[in-house]
């Protein structure tokens, strides 16, 4: 854990397993940090990266609003494989790629929990894959052994690892959520928590 929290407080990039799938990482208050995520990811400015929060309480703190609806969703779902769009203002919001919302999550994996509360700070959670490419699990473990080996970044890979279905992404900005990627949590369970 000292290695991890190291390296992302020198603004180097990590990638850690989650409770969905292999995340890369970086400290989300570090512009040098998320610019290099999205150059590793082929990510286009016009596709705003989101960010691991260590609890809803967090929020708040860095200028994200959260709705009623969010709220009922964050209460039922997290932490969990839930991504949440939330209205947002300030210097996150437009590091991570949006200058009115930020995707959000909690998620429950005890490496990231524990990496969260030795920051202090969000940490960008996406996917450790190129953007928009669909790869066979050993495709993907070869991208990220070169990651590891050529950019020299910090895989924690354990030994018994399944990588299962993405959070799912629900935009909260609006009067009523909508879902913007199907994932691990059904659209009738999510709408059910807002009965």
């Amino acid at each position: 854990m000292h290695a991890l929290v190291n390296r992302l407080h020198n603004e180097d990039l990590a990638v850690v397993p989650t409770e969905t799938q292999y995340a890369l990482c970086a400290l989300a208050t570090a512009d040098a940090a998320v610019e290099a995520v999205c150059r590793l990811k082929g990510r286009l400015g016009d596709h705003p990266l989101s960010a691991f929060f260590r609890h809803f309480d967090d929020l708040r703190r860095w200028g994200i609003r959260v709705p009623d609806h969010a709220t009922a969703l964050a209460e039922r779902f997290w932490p969990g494989p839930m991504t949440l769009v939330l209205p947002a203002e300030g210097a996150l919001a437009r590091r991570l790629g949006s200058p009115k919302s930020v995707g959000v999550r909690v998620s429950p994996e005890p490496i990231i929990r524990r990496m969260l509360e030795k920051l202090d700070a969000p940490v960008v959670a996406t996917s450790a894959n190129p953007s928009g490419a669909s790869m066979s699990v050993a495709q993907e473990n070869r991208w990220l052994q070169s990651l590891a080996q050529v950019h020299e970044i910090l895989w924690l890979r354990p030994a018994r690892y399944v990588r299962k279905t993405p959070s799912t992404v629900v935009d909260c900005t609006g009067p009523v959520p909508r879902q913007l990627r199907a994932g691990a949590i059904s659209v009738d369970d999510w709408k059910g928590a807002l009965s």
